[in-house]
């Protein structure tokens, strides 16, 4: 989905396609006359082209229809290309094999709908100019030939409908692809849960949904009792094995609205979505229970955890500034004997 920077960006690119467009179509009626002698007809489409792609222009530079900016673009412009085709031979033009470039250009700058919507125009536009060939002024004063047309006709239309897949499977590549950079970005490579950009992204949308809805929100910090002396007496893997094993079993009793991550070291957060900080003390209580009675790693180690619990207090609040309180929380919890949950004040 995209953000308001990235619809931005397609507008102004939208803008700067369009003025390039209009100002390509006005040097061609100025420079075109001046070195090439064609039928008035030419002109004239190059005029309707102009003043077309002007009020399109006008249309897009206004904001009226964001969403399908790129879309009317890409249409106006097949709009453009075939007056010109239909008189200069339709499918047998030189430019008509530019066209199975189309939907590929549609995936790659709008995508799958677009690439769709064109898809269908071309080939609609493709079987008629076929059909009706004959019917079509052919100003470059070529001979017509039905078995000629018939036959380019066809392959045009299955060059077609080749880069409209070829199009979509592009835009799946593309979609997996950048699915796993975002999840490689976000994700701890050690625990699987979100890391700290993770954590800030989901942490940002859920500090707006809870102001905007006046919901409660809670953060809970949780750091794993004596860590250190697991790595110095079983070395580092094990407590990478017991740090995988613990951030799994807090994972496995959250809810689903709930957010977990790994805050650094041997330190977990989670956000919780329309919770107290009452609320968040019990799940808190749950969870420190539940890794008490568990053992991890191949050396089944007991292991605990403090956990700090603050709640979003929304007047002049902020994630850093609830990090804090359950930060001071969670050491206060470490000073009064460890394996405890501790409220902010």
């Amino acid at each position: 989905m995209p953000n308001s920077a990235q619809t931005q960006l397609n507008h102004t690119l939208t803008l700067r396609i369009i003025e390039l467009s209009i100002l390509t179509l006005a040097s061609s009626l100025v420079i075109r006359p001046l070195f090439v002698d064609l039928s008035d007809i030419f002109l004239w489409s190059a005029v309707v082209n102009l003043i077309l792609t002007s009020v399109f222009y006008f249309v897009v530079r206004a904001h009226i229809v964001p969403k399908w900016e790129i879309t009317l673009s890409l249409i106006v412009a097949l709009i453009i290309i075939m007056p010109t085709l239909a008189i200069s031979g339709g499918v047998n033009s030189q430019v008509a094999y530019f066209l199975p470039l189309y939907p590929i250009l549609a995936a790659l700058i709008g995508g799958a709908r677009e690439s769709i919507a064109i898809t269908i125009i071309l080939v609609i536009c493709t079987l008629s100019a076929t059909v009706f060939g004959h019917l079509l002024t052919d100003l470059t004063e070529e001979v017509y030939s039905a078995e000629k047309s018939f036959d380019r006709g066809f392959w045009l239309t299955a060059a077609i409908i080749f880069s409209a897949f070829f199009g979509h499977f592009f835009l799946r590549k593309y979609a997996e692809l950048t699915t796993k950079l975002n999840e490689e970005n976000t994700q701890d490579p050690l625990t699987g849960l979100l890391n700290r950009r993770g954590l800030n992204i989901y942490f940002s949308i859920e500090l707006k949904k809870s102001l905007f809805t006046s919901s409660p929100l809670s953060l809970i910090l949780i750091d794993v009792d004596y860590f250190k002396k697991v790595n110095d007496m079983f070395g580092h893997d094990i407590g990478d094995i017991c740090l995988i094993e613990v951030g799994q079993l807090l994972k496995r009793n959250l809810r689903n609205q709930d957010i977990i991550a790994r805050f650094g070291g041997e330190e977990f957060i989670i956000i919780l979505p329309n919770t107290s900080k009452d609320g968040a003390a019990l799940i808190a209580e749950n969870l420190r229970n539940l890794v008490s009675k568990e053992t991890f790693s191949d050396f089944n180690l007991p292991l605990t955890i403090t956990l700090g619990v603050t709640e979003y207090e929304k007047h002049n609040d902020n994630a850093l500034n609830m990090t804090k309180r359950a930060d001071k929380a969670l050491y206060r919890g470490k000073e009064n004997g460890r394996n405890r949950v501790e409220l902010s004040k």
